[in-house]
C-alpha cells in the first residue's frame, strides 16, 4: 500500500471516529447546560434562604364562614385603590379548573404566611354565573381558607381595566399577578409555579 493511501486511510478513520462520537459530545453539552440552568434557577429563584426575612407571625385567621363577595370590575378597581401603595396579589380562577385547584395550596399557604404583612390578597373566581353558596361549597374541599373569598359579578368591562393596569391578560386560567407598591406588575404568570417562586418575590417587594 502506498504512503498516500496509508495517510488518507489514516484520516477517514480519524473523520469516522469523529462523526460517532459528535452526537455523544452534544448531548453531554446539552446535559450540562440543562444542569447549569438549573442550578442558577435554585439559587436565585427557589431558594428560601436568599430571601428570607422576619415575616410577622401568621394570626392564622380562616374565611370559611364569611359570605363570598360579589364583586364588579368597579370595585376591584376601588379595593386596588384603596391599597395603593402596598403590594397586591391578584389571582384569577374558576371552581372547574384542574390546574386552579392544584395551585390552591400554594396561594392559601401564602396568603396564611403573610397576613400580618402589607400584602393583599385578592384571589377571584371568574366562573359564569357564579353564586356565593356554589363559591362556600367549593372552597370548603380545601379545608382553612386564608383569604376572603370574591367572584366577579360579570365580566364586561374587566379585561380593558386590566389592560389599563398594565396587566396583559389572554383569558387564561389560573392567572397570578404580583403588583408593587407603585402600581407596576413585578410578575404575572398563567398555570401553576412552586411556593418559593411566588413566596420570593413577595418577599423581595416586601422586604427589599
Amino acid at each position: 500500500m502506498s504512503e498516500e493511501k496509508i495517510i488518507l486511510l489514516s484520516r477517514y478513520q480519524k473523520s469516522k471516529q469523529n462523526t460517532k462520537s459528535w452526537p455523544k459530545m452534544f448531548f453531554l453539552t446539552i446535559l450540562a447546560g440543562i444542569l447549569i440552568s438549573l442550578a442558577l434557577w435554585h439559587y436565585f429563584v427557589e431558594n428560601i434562604e436568599r430571601a428570607d426575612a422576619q415575616i410577622p407571625p401568621s394570626s392564622n385567621i380562616r374565611f370559611n364562614e364569611k359570605t363570598a363577595l360579589s364583586m364588579t370590575t368597579a370595585q376591584i378597581a376601588d379595593e386596588l385603590e384603596k391599597n395603593d401603595e402596598k403590594p397586591v396579589l391578584l389571582y384569577l380562577y374558576t371552581t372547574w379548573c384542574k390546574i386552579c385547584s392544584e395551585n390552591f395550596v400554594t396561594v392559601n399557604e401564602v396568603a396564611r404566611e403573610f397576613q400580618n404583612t402589607e400584602l393583599q390578597i385578592i384571589a377571584l373566581a371568574i366562573d359564569r354565573d357564579l353564586d356565593p353558596a356554589s363559591l362556600q361549597q367549593h372552597l370548603g374541599k380545601y379545608g382553612d381558607v386564608y383569604f376572603q373569598p370574591r367572584f366577579l359579578a360579570f365580566k364586561d368591562g374587566f379585561r380593558e381595566f386590566l389592560r389599563k393596569k398594565n396587566i396583559r391578560y389572554d383569558g387564561r386560567i389560573p392567572f397570578t399577578v404580583l403588583i408593587s407598591r407603585d402600581g407596576k406588575v413585578i410578575t404575572k404568570f398563567t398555570g401553576k409555579k412552586s411556593k418559593n417562586f411566588l413566596r420570593n418575590k413577595i418577599i423581595r417587594e416586601l422586604y427589599s
